[in-house]
């Protein structure tokens, strides 16, 4: 049997009083409903989208017959590479991405703020998209993930570079460097690179490790290049000493056949001869010519 009359209720930690919930206005607009669909005696109230600031104790009161008390407790952000900096590098016109988001992509935090560091006062001051440098070209991009909280640069100016912190209620904070530099139109979009330091102002321990990460490289190409050309050397000057071998060889052989030629002197008369001996350097042979 469904009750006359019910409410549900939060109790107000400032005031320590009990504040009736409307999914009409305040703080639960289009986030409450009750889930009694067919059971009229089901009072049960369904919170979407919760927050940190959902968390407390609620009351379901039936006048008449007493009330229920239920303490919430919400898990809070916990940020992803919380306390460090991630580094990007883009050029003018193109856009970037701020990534900031919670490690539960469903849970969104209380309170969060984009703010940039001012190199005059040292300070970090919140960005917007409504007015100043930022007009109409920053946006959210969580999308259907309530978690994420990265933030989206469109035409990149060189004023856009410099330090930027993503803050959560609590001082849970991620930092971003950007670096803008000119001469490129291209509108592709630059994310980050985690960097190992933590914090916005230690910017030198990032250098060595980003050097090594050139030199290390270069050093490999080099060697294999280096190496490439002795190969290249010792394989040229084995096809140059064999072609002088096979050249020498040639020329042995030669003299060889020139040494072993046999020169003969013939003499022609009308008469009958004697065998005549033909003398060379190396031997002797007798030959005998008949004249008919």
């Amino acid at each position: 049997m469904p009750p006359d009359t019910f409410v549900w209720k939060k109790k107000n930690t400032n005031s320590d009083k009990w504040e009736e919930i409307s999914s009409e206005s305040g703080q639960y607009r289009n986030s409450a409903w009750l889930v009694n669909g067919h059971s009229p005696g089901n009072l049960s109230l369904l919170i979407s989208q919760v927050t940190e600031e959902d968390g407390g104790v609620y009351r379901c009161e039936v006048e008449g017959s007493g009330y229920t008390d239920i303490s919430l407790t919400v898990e809070g952000c916990n940020l992803e590479k919380a306390e460090t900096t991630q580094i990007i590098k883009a050029h003018t016109g193109e856009t970037a991405l701020l990534s900031c988001y919670c490690t539960d992509l469903q849970i969104k935090p209380e309170t969060f703020a984009w703010k940039k560091l001012n190199t005059n006062t040292h300070m970090y001051e919140e960005i917007s998209s409504e007015s100043g440098q930022y007009r109409d070209r920053i946006q959210l991009v969580n999308g259907h993930s309530p978690g994420n909280l990265s933030l989206l640069i469109s035409r990149l100016t060189e004023e856009d570079g410099g330090f930027y912190l993503c803050e959560l209620k609590g001082n849970r904070r991620t930092y971003i460097k950007i670096t803008v530099e000119e001469g490129s139109t291209k509108t592709t979009t630059s994310t980050a690179i985690t960097a190992s330091f933590q914090t916005p102002f230690s910017t030198a321990s990032q250098t060595p490790s980003m050097h090594l990460s050139i030199v290390i490289p270069v050093l490999l190409l080099l060697g294999l290049l280096l190496l490439g050309g002795v190969i290249y050397w010792r394989s040229t000057g084995q096809r140059q000493g064999q072609m002088e071998s096979g050249e020498q060889k040639g020329m042995e052989r030669e003299q060889e056949t020139q040494d072993q030629v046999t020169y003969s002197t013939v003499v022609h008369n009308n008469r009958t001869s004697t065998p005549t001996a033909v003398h060379t350097e190396d031997m002797t042979e007798y030959a005998s010519i008949r004249v008919n």
